[in-house]
């Protein structure tokens, strides 16, 4: 299996060097928006301008073009930590985890992105700095930062795998946001947690894993048990993040407060566990331990 990194960096290099506002922008829906657009296709919001062509990428919370400074400072920050390399570096080695099995598989290269996100508009956002997604309709996936620092750059070689895992396990075992049940999807992100602390280290992984405590974990598992077999994303967004999230985003609420978010993303880590031993042992599908 093969890895394309795509070089953002010097994306965002060129853009600052652009000093023509409307040519930086057709230059950033260039080099970003267009291989995004059909994913981003989906991510209309009621309220939103449906001919802006910035739309999906203001619903991802992306620096956009006329944001120079922003960009200036988080580019500076992320080239200092060598990030770029280190997401290269990280992908290829996922990659390469997967070359055994590549004949499952209907494709044979993960596309990589990293973006630069807007502070402002995750300033209330639990997780902390960065977060990564993947691309339903091409094996390609993201991470973005917007607040690169000594607490997540170490863990952007974690995020690369985790995001390649899902891609994998989208393509055996096909994701459908309306049908996936709570259970499944807590299984789903623990598999590419566990991915990923196999191949770098717990240390790479996110606090809602590593921080829970055995406790917490007992108190995330009575929380959400009544839950397991409830479908749909929405409501899947729901339980994982809260209500405090949901009435944000204004997805139904489950009566379950904020704080709670952290302790039901850390059941993500022993489910994960569980389904991999089960389908090392039972199917022969991708055992995160190598």
């Amino acid at each position: 299996m093969k890895s394309n990194w795509i070089p953002t960096n010097e994306y965002y290099h060129r853009l600052l060097a652009e000093t023509d506002a409307g040519k930086r922008e057709q230059l950033y829906l260039e080099l970003f928006v267009e291989p995004w657009q059909q994913m981003m296709s989906m991510m209309q919001r009621p309220g939103m301008e449906q001919n802006d062509p910035f739309a999906g990428a203001k619903v991802w919370g992306w620096l956009l073009p006329d944001q120079v400074a922003e960009i200036s400072t988080l580019l500076k920050t992320m080239d200092d930590a060598n990030a770029w390399e280190t997401g290269r570096e990280a992908a290829v080695q996922a990659a390469a985890r997967f070359t055994p099995y590549a004949d499952r598989l209907p494709f044979d290269t993960f596309e990589g992105w990293l973006v630069l996100a807007a502070p402002a508009r995750f300033a209330s956002d639990p997780q902390r700095g960065y977060t990564g997604a993947t691309d339903w309709f091409a094996p390609r996936y993201i991470g973005q930062f917007w607040q690169p620092n000594e607490h997540n750059l170490p863990r952007l070689a974690g995020l690369v795998a985790h995001e390649m895992h899902h891609l994998v396990r989208f393509r055996i075992f096909p994701f459908n946001p309306q049908t996936t049940t709570v259970a499944e999807y807590i299984v789903l992100e623990g598999m590419a947690e566990s991915f990923a602390a196999s191949l770098f280290g717990e240390e790479t992984i996110g606090f809602f894993v590593t921080e829970v405590t055995e406790a917490e974990l007992e108190a995330a598992k009575s929380l959400i048990t009544a839950g397991l077999h409830e479908t749909g994303f929405n409501l899947i967004r729901s339980y994982i993040f809260g209500d405090a999230l949901a009435e944000k985003k204004r997805l139904r609420t489950i009566g379950r407060n904020a704080h709670v978010w952290r302790l039901r993303r850390g059941l993500s880590r022993s489910a994960g566990i569980f389904a991999a031993h089960r389908h090392e042992r039972g199917r022969g599908y991708f055992r995160p331990g190598g």
